[in-house]
């Protein structure tokens, strides 16, 4: 076995072994906070990299994840390309030498084994369901990198843009608006799309007819529900027309939302985000409400 694949199983099974076995970290508990402010930080998530990027020094961070520098999926992407970027891999982590590692809900056991073996400080954060989730993950990141000051200004400077939209939105509560996407999945209470669309004023369909965070929708219950508007991920087709998927579903281009033209065309990176930056997505989904008027 190569010495390099040796050593990494050897770490692996001790970092594993380490958490069957129970044992906790110092940056396990819920109020760690390293004794001086990391330097090299590898903020190794989409979220970690959007709820930083415009208040850490950048030559504190040794890598970003590099998804963080793809438009389609991030709205730092510019800002990012000029950094290091890796890939998801513990060795790819390690490899920049990290004294703290930011990591997501969805990064995988054996890589934080990894990293807890290499006695790298790893950080991870909530999947968000709410702004308050968002706020707890910003408050985290920020104790954590020591910007506890630049994170309260980016709490602060969020919640009066959603007072903002919530006043502007009293009008938008006769909307009720439906995600849809080419397998008509949709999502409902318990999803960021629901609080998005909550926050602008609207109604959320798929939430009102009892639809959990995700779920497949069958034609015949959309053109039952009537939606007022469809948001939609993506750019609206360059000749003014309909997605092909649209015209593949049989009855769908006789909603009269759909022939009206009210669909909401949603870039992705917007309707993906778990960071602070979703109230662009309110923000995005209200402006165009507010411009039709009532429904």
């Amino acid at each position: 076995m190569p010495k390099n694949l040796s050593r990494l199983c050897a770490a692996l099974a001790a970092g594993l072994c380490a958490i069957s076995c129970g044992k906790e970290r110092a940056w396990d508990g819920p109020d760690w906070r390293p004794q001086q402010p990391p330097q090299r930080i590898v903020a190794g998530s989409v979220l970690a990299v959007e709820s930083l990027l415009e208040v850490i020094s950048h030559n504190r961070l040794v890598g970003v994840h590099q998804i963080a520098a793809d438009a389609r999926y991030s709205l730092v992407a510019d800002q990012a390309q000029g950094l290091p970027l890796l890939g998801a891999s513990p060795e790819q982590l390690l490899s920049v030498r990290p004294d703290l590692v930011l990591v997501d809900a969805y990064t995988r056991a054996e890589t934080l084994a990894l990293l807890g073996a290499a006695n790298v400080p790893v950080i991870r954060t909530r999947d968000p369901h709410c702004f308050e989730d968002i706020e707890a993950n910003l408050r985290l990141l920020g104790r954590v990198t020591h910007l506890d000051t630049e994170v309260d200004q980016l709490i602060v400077a969020t919640t009066k843009a959603l007072q903002s939209m919530r006043q502007a939105g009293r009008g938008l509560n006769e909307w009720r608006i439906l995600s849809l996407d080419g397998a008509l999945h949709t999502y409902g209470e318990g999803s960021l799309f629901d609080v998005v669309t909550r926050t602008t004023g609207a109604r959320n369909l798929a939430a009102e007819h009892g639809v959990g965070a995700f779920r497949k929708l069958d034609i015949e219950e959309v053109l039952a529900w009537r939606p007022d508007a469809l948001v939609m991920s993506g750019d609206a087709p360059a000749d003014g027309g309909l997605p092909d998927w649209v015209m593949q579903c049989p009855g769908l281009d006789l909603l009269p939302c759909v022939a009206a033209g009210r669909i909401i065309y949603v870039p992705s990176r917007l309707l993906i985000t778990t960071s602070h930056r979703l109230v662009e997505s309110v923000a995005f989904v209200q402006k165009q409400l507010l411009e039709w008027g009532k429904p």
